[in-house]
Parts: structure tokens; C-alpha cells; sequence
């Protein structure tokens, strides 16, 4: 991978007719946040999920490895899946009483 990609997508989680604000961004790109403008930019990878009124934002810490990074990704994408599921058949449940 060329050090100078970028890869940065932002979605929005509610439709537009939603008074929330829920979003995830995903991002993997050189950046200075951590350190200002005074110093070289570094690679960063981070996943953020906000809504109204919370954040949350996993990052790639200085001592993960990529792979690290990659299995945690893995990890939250599956834990997600099986929570859609889950909800899923509590609704099918609910919608046969």
C-alpha cells in the first residue's frame, strides 16, 4: 500500500427525515491530529460512530500492529452482525404474537 493513500468514509446512519445524527466514519490515511501541524504527518486508522450526543473512537494505538488493528475491525464487524440478528429475531418473534 502507497504511504500517501487515503482512505476516508463517512456515512450517515439515519435518513435524512431523522432529527438525528448518528454517522461512522472510517479513516486510514496520513494525518497530524496527534501530534498539531509542527510535526510530520502520520499514518492513522480509526472507525468512529457518533450520534446526538455520544462518540466513540477506535484507533489504531502507536503499539498495534496493523494486523492487530485489522482482527479488532473483524472482531467489532462480526459482534455487530450478531447483534442485528439477534434483533431481527426478537422482531420476527414479536410480530408472530
Amino acid at each position: 500500500m502507497n504511504s500517501n493513500e487515503i482512505f476516508n468514509k463517512r456515512i450517515w446512519l439515519n435518513s435524512e427525515k431523522s432529527p438525528s445524527t448518528g454517522s461512522v466514519v472510517c479513516f486510514h490515511g496520513k494525518s497530524n491530529w496527534r501530534h498539531g501541524s509542527s510535526q510530520e504527518p502520520e499514518i492513522v486508522d480509526f472507525i468512529e460512530v457518533a450520534d446526538c450526543h455520544c462518540k466513540v473512537r477506535l484507533h489504531r494505538s502507536h503499539f498495534d500492529t496493523t494486523g492487530e488493528f485489522i482482527e479488532k475491525t473483524q472482531l467489532l464487524a462480526k459482534t455487530l452482525n450478531d447483534f442485528a440478528e439477534y434483533l431481527i429475531q426478537i422482531e420476527l418473534k414479536n410480530a408472530n404474537k
